[in-house]
């Protein structure tokens, strides 16, 4: 894949503690929007994809939630839909995300607690079931 990754953006991340009284859940919903810009003629082949991940994490002590994107350039390669990506293709689009996730709540859950941070580990996750198949088309 030949891909230009342009920065994440972290639109929210937020941290609670853990109210007793109040029930919880884990929650992933990923989207994946093809967005829709003039190329220059030389790369009429190419895609542009905006990832954005929302969630919802439970600890023992607290809960993280937030919302991060990305926008992805594909050169030479047409992306309509979600569809047109393998599940190896979609993994390594979303890696920087989840990976973003991992040192957002490793560092707030360390000055919060003031203890050594909460390590996450997504590998146990079933990303193919978080994607959200009700994309849609944004503009650029």
């Amino acid at each position: 894949m030949n891909i230009e990754r342009y920065k994440p953006k972290v639109n929210a991340f937020h941290y609670d503690a853990k109210e007793e009284y109040e029930e919880y859940e884990n929650n992933f919903n990923i989207h994946i929007t093809p967005l829709r810009i003039a190329y220059p003629a030389d790369q009429d082949n190419s895609s542009t994809l905006g990832i954005r991940l929302d969630f919802n994490m439970i600890f023992e002590e607290f809960v993280v939630s937030g919302s991060l994107g990305q926008v992805n350039l594909f050169k030479d390669r047409r992306i309509e839909s979600q569809e047109d990506l393998t599940k190896e293709e979609l993994d390594e689009l979303l890696m920087p995300l989840f990976l973003l996730v991992k040192r957002l709540t490793y560092e707030v859950s360390e000055i919060a607690l003031d203890e050594p941070g909460v390590e996450v580990h997504f590998d146990q996750l079933n990303q193919g079931s978080m994607i959200d198949n009700d994309s849609e088309e944004g503009e650029m």
